[in-house]
């Protein structure tokens, strides 16, 4: 079951990139698709406790994302995670006060020696 706040926080922020950055249609539903694995990943949990979380983002993606995922894709994913992270934590200070820039900037960063299977 995914966390009702976890949604509307992910539908705000694409609301917030349509209004304010200018994306396009286009854009704003590429990044939704992106942000489903964000809310598969937290499940039930609050986004505010993701590191907390016993499988990190990346790791989730290389277990549960089909295999036809390729490094590109993987990395417009981690990096549209990470937008959505930077966006929270100026929004929603005192929510995500516990998730440290450093956390939210090592989003986009594939771990060394990591390939994603075609």
């Amino acid at each position: 079951m995914l966390d009702r706040q976890n949604y509307l926080k992910v539908k705000l922020f694409l609301k917030f990139s349509r209004d304010v950055h200018g994306r396009s249609s286009l854009q704003i539903s590429n990044d939704f698709e992106h942000l489903k694995t964000l809310l598969l990943w937290a499940g039930s949990q609050p986004l505010s406790s993701a590191p907390a979380f016993n499988t990190s983002l990346p790791d989730f993606l290389f277990q549960k994302v089909d295999k036809g995922l390729d490094q590109a894709e993987l990395q417009n994913i981690l990096n549209t995670n990470q937008r959505f992270f930077l966006w929270t934590k100026a929004m929603f200070p005192d929510e995500f006060k516990n998730i440290h820039l450093s956390w939210i900037i090592k989003i986009s960063a594939i771990t060394e020696g990591k390939e994603v299977i075609i």
